[in-house]
């Protein structure tokens, strides 16, 4: 599995796991629930920036994102 792959399966991890709905997530965010859908499924590129604000909203260190 690919690098980027493991990230978004992390970031849904973390999301399901703290009960957030792609609304909430997709609303601190400052984006469309569509656009954020499309960011986890892989549909779109998560550029760094949005890597960054996800770990905030979501109250991981970015690092969590990449281990192992």
């Amino acid at each position: 599995m690919e690098q980027l792959e493991k990230v978004r399966k992390r970031i849904r991890k973390i999301r399901v796991e703290k009960e957030y709905t792609q609304d909430y997530v997709s609303e601190r965010l400052c984006i469309s629930q569509k656009s954020y859908h499309r960011l986890e499924s892989g549909k779109s590129q998560i550029k760094l920036e949005t890597l960054f604000r996800l770990a905030t909203v979501l109250g991981v260190n970015i690092s969590y994102f990449f281990e192992e």
